[in-house]
């Protein structure tokens, strides 16, 4: 998405990638993610000689003066940020590094992470070679990343150097939002703050669901009453199964580790994990309250990405919801517009699974539909016919997408997070 983005705006960009299935595909111009838009913009830049494509660093730091370093940080075990990959990049660079470079990084990483790859770098230099290291932290939307990308709220620069914020200057000169030049260890510090804090919003509203459901408040009305206050606004919380996807969870875990490393208090941050942690499991329960045994039961699973617009499954409450109805011995019928194959790859296993490709399908002579992403086509359902195909008309809708009054004039039974059990 980086490379293609400032390869459109003019740039001249080479992007080294050493796994060759996928070097071979995106030289060819075909991307190995849904994201819409993206693999048009990429051929876009090929044809225009804008972007290539190389298994050699040699050939980057030949090519360039500037790196941007946009390798994955996953969650290791114990919860940690992993940074295998990126300490790989830097011996990489280091030991292949004839003159100046800008080393940028995008990935997400732990603050401090900037002097750790001063160090790892400085060891592997052959010789008395400057560089710089800067952070400029990534903050794209999966399903969102084009518009994100182009239309930034702000850009985090974090420098050390006059040359550095002379050659970011020049890169960023056609991003028409508020820059904000710091150090790199508060850019580092930025990007865990705010994925920190959207995921206590989340956690929060769905806490807040909770409450409804205990005590017959009426969820939408809340949230409308809160998003409008100026201070908190609308967005990240709208109550559901939880955030997941390849940011917020191990980004969370990460920002709790910092705290833990500084002897911080992380009690909050702590408790924002915990209850995302349970909401899939809530999903069963709710299903439970109306199917009190699910044992060679038939469920239909709509949505299996973490968030629409993406094929990506990646911590997505898809896989904690169709594991433990498998567990429960369940039949599972499972859809998505695009991430079928890439729910295959994680859950590694295929018991009692079926995968459709239409979703009125999925459903038929099913007890229950689970919704877990809120797809557009989703949204759109014939209530009518889907209720045809079900065997019993009960939707567990872990996304809010109905309007409760509405399905329920359809014959369904409807349970979702904020309602009142005994109101469904």
């Amino acid at each position: 998405m980086t490379s293609a983005g400032f390869a459109s705006l003019e740039n001249e960009v080479m992007c080294v990638e050493s796994n060759q299935a996928i070097l071979a595909d995106v030289s060819s111009g075909k991307v190995p993610i849904f994201e819409p838009e993206l693999e048009n913009l990429v051929n876009k830049c090929i044809k225009n000689q804008k972007l290539q494509f190389t298994d050699q660093i040699k050939d980057v730091l030949e090519f360039a003066e500037v790196i941007f370093i946009c390798v994955g940080t996953p969650q290791a075990e114990d919860g940690k940020a992993d940074l295998r990959q990126i300490e790989s990049v830097a011996i990489d660079i280091a030991e292949n590094l004839h003159g100046y470079k800008l080393l940028v990084e995008k990935s997400t990483v732990p603050i401090g992470t900037h002097i750790r790859l001063k160090n790892t770098m400085s060891r592997h230099l052959k010789g008395k070679i400057g560089f710089d290291i800067a952070c400029v932290p990534e903050f794209l939307r999966e399903g969102n990343a084009l518009k994100d990308f182009f239309n930034p709220d702000r850009v985090i620069l974090g420098i050390e150097s006059e040359n550095s914020k002379k050659l970011l200057q020049d890169i960023y000169k056609d991003f028409e939002c508020p820059k904000i030049w710091t150090n790199p260890a508060t850019a580092e510090l930025i990007k865990y703050a705010s994925n920190g804090f959207l995921a206590m919003k989340i956690s929060y509203s769905n806490m807040l669901a909770d409450i409804c459901e205990a005590t017959g408040a009426d969820v939408d009305s809340l949230i409308e009453g809160i998003g409008q206050d100026s201070r908190i606004g609308k967005e990240f919380i709208n109550p559901g199964v939880g955030y997941g996807g390849s940011c917020l969870p191990k980004d969370v875990s990460a920002f709790i580790d910092i705290f833990d490393q500084n002897n911080v208090n992380n009690g909050l941050l702590k408790e924002v994990d915990s209850i995302n942690r349970l909401r899939p499991h809530r999903i069963i329960t709710k299903l439970k309250s109306s199917i009190k045994n699910l044992e060679n039961k038939r469920i239909a699973v709509w949505g299996l990405a973490f968030k629409p617009n993406t094929d990506d499954v990646r911590n997505a409450p898809s896989l904690e919801v169709v594991n433990k109805l498998i567990e429960e011995k369940v039949t599972v019928n499972c859809h998505d517009p695009q991430a079928i194959n890439q729910f295959k790859k994680a859950l590694n296993k295929n018991t009692n699974l079926t995968f459709f490709d239409d979703m009125y399908e999925s459903a038929r002579d099913c007890d229950a539909l689970i919704i877990l992403t809120e797809w557009p086509d989703y949204m759109a359902t014939n209530l009518d016919e889907l209720k045809a195909k079900m065997s019993n008309p009960l939707i567990v809708d872990g996304r809010g997408i109905f309007k409760p009054s509405e399905i329920q004039k359809s014959g369904f039974e409807y349970k979702a997070f904020g309602l009142k059990e005994n109101n469904n």
